[in-house]
């Protein structure tokens, strides 16, 4: 059984949990409709490591010891939940095999402290992707420069970075004064996600390469190099 799908059940048992429990102490007197409780969540996410764990926040419009949950939806279904038990900060570990693309942050329950108003949730998205990374070296030989790059990508399979391949890149330079970047070069990375070439410019300049997002890894832009 994978991480994610073991987490998915016990996330499920502990949703269910603590939803009956709400609802059983709820029973006791009609809720009334209260105010707007609001999670905080990040807009985009990098899968990059084995697991990595976000800090999932109730905003201040949350009255004091607020009940609520909130589930992840992806295109897959349910990934999780995380559930505020009158606490303002809850961890929320995202696994190198949870599932990539738009994630949902969906209301499920909301109530205030003593269980006797319910709370109007709001809903948050968040884009998950692999993450990517980019590097570039440069050398001089009198006006001959020579430039490598280099791009990874996380492999959530082997749960390291490998050679990021299938995607084009691009060389970037400018003059040391400036603050605009001029294309120089499309760069296609090797099986081993390097590219060399070499071109003639007497003047100094500032190089880096760029790799844009694609729909399954974030892209990256290098560190600048002067030759």
């Amino acid at each position: 059984m994978s991480r994610t799908i073991l987490r998915r059940a016990l996330a499920a048992v502990s949703a269910v949990a603590a939803l009956a429990t709400t609802l059983a102490v709820s029973t006791a007197a009609p809720a009334s409709a209260a105010g707007t409780c609001t999670v905080n969540t990040p807009t985009r996410w990098t899968i990059s490591s084995p697991v990595k764990t976000m800090n999932v926040t109730l905003a201040s419009n949350c009255a004091a010891g607020t009940h609520a949950i909130w589930e992840a939806v992806a295109s897959k279904g349910t990934v999780d939940g995380v559930i505020f038990d009158g606490t303002r900060t809850e961890p929320f570990d995202v696994y190198d095999d949870d599932p990539l693309g738009r994630w949902t942050w969906r209301p499920n329950t909301c109530y205030n402290a003593d269980f006797t108003e319910t709370c109007t949730q709001n809903t948050r998205t968040m884009d998950v992707r692999l993450g990517g990374w980019s590097g570039l070296t440069a050398t001089r030989s009198g006006a001959k420069v020579t430039v490598t790059t280099s791009a990874a990508r996380y492999a959530y399979s082997l749960d390291k970075f490998v050679p990021w391949t299938g995607v084009r890149g691009t060389v970037q330079y400018k003059a040391p004064t400036a603050t605009t970047w001029t294309s120089l070069k499309y760069v296609y990375p090797a099986s081993n996600g390097r590219y060399t070439f070499s071109y003639t410019m007497s003047s100094t300049r500032d190089y880096r390469v760029v790799f844009p997002d694609t729909t399954l890894i974030w892209g990256h832009t290098s560190a600048t190099v002067r030759r």
